[in-house]
Parts: C-alpha cells; structure tokens; sequence
C-alpha cells in the first residue's frame, strides 16, 4: 500500500518507459532508472544507481490500463514528498530518522530498509528519511530526499 501525504502536480509525477514482458510494477515499492531513461526491477544484489518510487502499477484499473498498455508507469520524481507505506514497501527494522536505501536483498527488491540495517556491501542512494513508524499496525512515514550516496562495506 503506498498513500501520498504531500500534495502533487504533474511536475512531480513523470511517466517512464518499462518491459512489458517482466516488470512487476507495485506503487510503493523503487524502479532503478537505466541508461535510456526508462526504469527495470531493481536487481538482487546489485545496488541500483538512481531510484524512483512507483506511483502507479501495472493493473487492470481503466485510467492505469492506458499508460500501462503503452509500456508506461507514472514515479515520483521530486524531493519533499512524505509517503506512507506498509509492510509490501519497507523490510526490516526502522526507526525515526533513519536514512533508508532501495533494498538488493532477495525476496526484499525495491523495499526501502534503514541503513542501519542493511546488510549487503556496495553504494547505495539514500532517498528517504523515515518520519513516523508504527510497528504495531506495520507502516511506516518516509520523506523523500534529494539524493545522496553511501558506501556501505
């Protein structure tokens, strides 16, 4: 479940390029930006260089159905934006003020996961805050951020 908090215009939100034939298209869960500028599936590990949030799936749903025809899914493009998601788009432990990274583990792609947390090595791109959690009824709050990068070893 991904619920926007922070009102959008159309500046924010960009239509991208996916594969058809393999893109598992989840609003709430990160695409990793290729070369073209279309997005992919973030790849077990193998940390993705630039992210962007899925803000509209692949679905049957009339409005989506359009785009996703065409091989397009709208992201969220800029910095600022607090999201709410739950346990389909973070893994692990978080906490308040926790730096969180597109997760590579398997099973866990495209999950944002605190850095504090993560278990695998490479550079990865900070592109959240974490703001409010709730492990009680399993969301959390995030803030999306302009991005930075970490090597984690």
């Amino acid at each position: 479940m991904l619920d926007v908090l922070t009102l959008l215009n159309k500046v924010e939100r960009v239509s991208r390029l996916f594969e058809l034939d393999n893109f598992v298209a989840v609003p709430g869960i990160w695409a990793e930006v290729v070369d073209d500028g279309s997005i992919k599936n973030v790849v077990t590990d193998t940390p993705a260089k630039c992210n962007k949030l899925v803000f509209s799936g692949v679905s049957d749903n009339v409005y989506e159905n359009n785009d996703t025809k065409a091989g397009r899914v709208t992201t969220i493009e800029s910095h600022g934006i607090r999201c709410k998601v739950d346990s389909e788009g973070y893994d692990g432990t978080i906490n308040v003020n926790d730096d969180l990274v597109v997760a590579t583990g398997a099973g866990i792609e495209g999950k944002l996961v605190s850095v504090a947390e993560t278990a695998e090595t490479g550079i990865y791109e900070v592109v959240a805050r974490a703001e409010e959690v709730n492990d009680t009824e399993g969301w959390i709050i995030f803030r999306t951020l302009s991005p930075s990068y970490i090597t984690l070893t």
